[in-house]
């Protein structure tokens, strides 16, 4: 994260590389970082709740109860999915900041050869100053893909389970959850198609 607020402090090249980051990649960030717990817990808590209906062995389904934590569900992947966008995002600059760090350091390592004893220093410094900060953004980009890995997890887990759960309304509601399996499955096909146009 600190990539997004350095540039005020850092200097030299290590402020112009961490600059190229756009202000959508910056927001992107921020946005990943101020919503990632609460979208987190968000989706584990119905995941459990699924889990914890699902496991109940009464034929007595409450229809209505069901499938609102089915469209609640949808609702918090698309949510999860849509901070792991800015997740992508952020990955994008983290790459390209990196890769002009890398690039800017060997530069400073071919001058070093023809270069005057005060270029050489300034040069060392510089090199330096980029190693200490590749370090970090390094450190930045494994702490954001662990968390990254963790939150698409358990999206993929609440995806498992409300297909479960969609599977149970058709076949422990009777016929509201049939009709109702029925209906959403034309839906789906419907925006397939149109998707695919």
């Amino acid at each position: 994260m600190f990539w997004v607020i350095a540039p005020i402090v850092a200097v030299g090249v290590v402020a112009a590389i961490m600059s190229s980051a756009s202000e959508g990649e910056r927001a992107a960030r921020r946005n990943w970082e101020s919503k990632r717990e609460e979208v987190k817990k968000t989706v584990e808590e119905h995941r459990k709740n699924i889990e914890v209906h699902l496991k109940q062995a009464q034929q007595s389904y409450d229809f209505h109860f069901l499938t609102d934590l089915h469209f609640s569900s949808h609702r918090v992947a698309d949510s999860a999915y849509k901070l792991l966008n800015d997740a992508r995002d952020s990955f994008g600059a983290i790459i390209r900041i990196l890769n002009q760090a890398f690039t800017k350091k060997n530069e400073l390592k071919s001058k070093l050869e023809t270069s005057t004893r005060e270029q050489k220093n300034e040069y060392l410094t510089e090199i330096r100053s980029l190693n200490d900060f590749i370090g970090k953004v390094l450190e930045d980009k494994k702490t954001m893909e662990s968390q990254r890995d963790g939150l698409l997890a358990e999206v993929k887990r609440l995806n498992a389970q409300t297909a479960e759960l969609k599977a149970a309304i058709r076949d422990r509601c009777g016929e509201k959850g049939r009709d109702w399996h029925q209906r959403l499955e034309q839906r789906a096909q419907a925006n397939r198609l149109r998707r695919a146009k």
